[in-house]
């Protein structure tokens, strides 16, 4: 069957790309291009024009291509995401698409900002080098989509986003996982009762899925308007790993909690849409963790 839209995803092969990319290829209605290192290089120029012929009028890009915050929060790792976004950001300007969606983080809200209460109203204010080159990415590709008065653009901001293949098994959700199945010791910051949002990776992407065919356009935070902390991730591991090794140590950083105002994202989702909740996400976590070794 031929397929009507086409949408190409731009580090398919990521984290939350491959999610992406498991889902959309079920779609009777997308016709799904990815690209990834080490076939194309998005940093350099060049081999990022190799995109030219994916770039056309009907055409969604998903953005999520990016140098990892586990690579170090430095400013070499800001230089490089930056020229990505630079190099895509001067393949619109003559190729302009139908809508970009680029995977921007709550990080440009500040990760060290204590506030219980975030919208998309919430003035940012990024603490470190991956938050600021989100928040200077979602800039420059304002200012080109809208020069080109073509393209729509939305910006997803998720908080801490975990599931399994998650090779960087960072701080939460996902590195407490592997934790509990390695059978290492888990080490937890302070008593680990500082609030975050986590969303599972299946969920960020069936709103991807969504917001690809809909006529939003701007900022919008990927939250269920839920609360929990690290210590609650523990807590629901122990269950089913009751010999769990938990270690606490001092802060490194001043205690900070993160609260989310979901009204916006709730008046786009369907009344149906259900997040899923932490103690199925772990178990979801531990079960792709398992079967992918």
């Amino acid at each position: 069957m031929l397929k009507d839209k086409k949408m190409l995803v731009l580090g398919h092969s990521g984290f939350i790309g491959s999610h992406l990319d498991l889902l959309i290829s079920k779609s009777e209605k997308w016709n799904l291009i990815g690209r990834s290192l080490p076939d194309i290089d998005l940093s350099n120029s060049k081999d990022a024009s190799r995109l030219v012929p994916f770039l056309a009028p009907d055409c969604t890009l998903v953005l999520a291509a990016a140098a990892k915050r586990q690579f170090g929060d430095t400013l070499e790792t800001f230089g490089l995401n930056t020229e990505i976004v630079e190099n895509v950001c001067r393949l619109l300007e003559k190729n302009p698409v139908e809508r970009v969606i680029y995977m921007s983080s709550t990080a440009v809200y500040g990760e060290e900002t204590e506030n219980t209460s975030i919208s998309e109203a919430t003035q940012v204010n990024p603490t470190s080098y991956y938050g600021i080159n989100k928040y200077t990415s979602e800039r420059l590709l304002k200012k080109v989509c809208a020069d080109n008065n073509t393209t729509s653009l939305v910006c997803l901001r998720p908080p801490l986003v975990y599931g399994p293949n998650d090779k960087g098994k960072t701080y939460g959700p996902s590195g407490f996982s592997a934790a509990a199945l390695e059978n290492t010791q888990l080490t937890l910051w302070g008593d680990g009762t500082e609030l975050r949002e986590f969303i599972y990776i299946e969920d960020l992407c069936r709103i991807i899925e969504f917001l690809a065919d809909h006529d939003f356009e701007g900022e919008l935070n990927v939250v269920s308007g839920k609360q929990y902390n690290f210590k609650d991730v523990v807590t629901t591991l122990k269950q089913s790993f009751p010999e769990l090794d938990v270690k606490s140590k001092p802060r490194s950083k001043k205690k900070a909690n993160n609260a989310f105002d979901a009204r916006t994202i709730r008046s786009l989702l369907p009344e149906s849409f259900r997040f899923t909740p932490l103690e199925l996400g772990l178990v979801k976590t531990i079960r792709g963790f398992e079967k992918n070794g």
